[in-house]
């Protein structure tokens, strides 16, 4: 028989109350539902969340069925911003579900035009919910991509300091059922093309929008209305039976010039465009309005 001192020293353990070894601290954190760990990886920068795939099986498909994807200045990690965006396309095609979510908020969307018009593409075809578009460059509207109008996926909009150029023939848009314009160009018909396609809608906000006449609204379901801008134009209800909260702001120049946030009415008509306005507002429940004093001057 072996000597004592020959055989293998055994490891120190921890032993419990009943003698028996305590086991590893279980990771309470990976016990948790999916859906609780997707809202966690939500809130992590994209780079951060991927490399959570590496950290356990349990890990592994969570980012790449994690239902929302925020994209923003602090995701551009990488010293070429080109090689980022090449990045980004195959995270996206890797995915195991759809992204229901999708926030894109950089400088750089113009300069990676055709990139992006990639990752838009495979999100309207994958079927995203949800799509929020920020333009960070000031001096250079983003076209929005035609994938966008020919997705029926989409039921909530949103478009920063983007250029909207409706096509003639839309095939999408009819799920949208919340639309947000805020310092977009778009011209009168071309907003009217997108508010009658979209039959879904039910809140509608319009603020501070470039080339912007006449509003002429034909939505049905419409139920809530935000619309602030720097100049007053008309606003023409033409089938909202459902509208139910009303929120108008206007502002108004003292010069003759047409405002960048509007256009510049005929001053005797501007009391009489909105009293046509509030006119069709009998059924309306909520209604607020905020008219600068210049405004209020020349209109009544």
């Amino acid at each position: 028989m072996a000597s004592d001192h020959n055989r293998p020293a055994k490891k120190p353990t921890l032993a419990t109350n009943h003698g028996e070894e305590e086991q590893q601290e279980p990771d309470l954190i990976s016990r948790l539902p999916d859906a609780i760990l997707h809202i966690i990886l939500s809130k992590l920068e994209i780079r951060d969340a991927a490399v959570t795939t590496a950290v356990s099986k349990r890990w592994a498909p969570l980012f790449p069925t994690l239902p929302s994807l925020k994209i923003d200045a602090n995701s551009l990690t990488f010293v070429n911003e080109i090689k980022w965006v090449d990045a980004l396309f195959p995270v996206l095609k890797a995915r195991q579900t759809p992204v229901k979510k999708f926030e894109i908020g950089l400088e750089i969307l113009n300069h990676c035009r055709n990139d992006f018009y990639k990752v838009f593409r495979c999100l309207c075809i994958s079927g995203v919910e949800e799509l929020v578009i920020d333009n960070y460059s000031l001096n250079d509207l983003y076209r929005i991509p035609s994938p966008v109008f020919s997705c029926n996926t989409i039921a909530k909009l949103e478009f920063f300091n983007c250029n909207l150029v409706v096509p003639s023939k839309l095939t999408g848009l009819q799920g949208v059922k919340s639309l947000k314009l805020v310092v977009v160009t778009v011209a009168d018909d071309h907003l009217r093309r997108m508010i009658s396609r979209c039959k879904a809608m039910e809140k509608l906000v319009i603020c501070c929008c470039n080339e912007v006449k006449k509003i002429a609204i034909r939505a049905p379901s419409l139920s809530e209305l935000v619309v602030s801008q720097t100049s007053p134009f008309v606003i023409s209800l033409q089938s909202s039976p459902q509208l139910a909260s009303v929120a108008v702001s206007f502002g108004y120049l003292t010069d003759d010039k047409e405002s960048d946030g509007g256009s510049s009415l005929d001053r005797t008509s501007e009391a009489t465009y909105l009293k046509a306005f509030l006119n069709k507002l009998r059924g309306v429940k909520n209604l607020r309005l905020n008219f600068s004093n210049m405004y209020r001057m020349v209109s009544f």
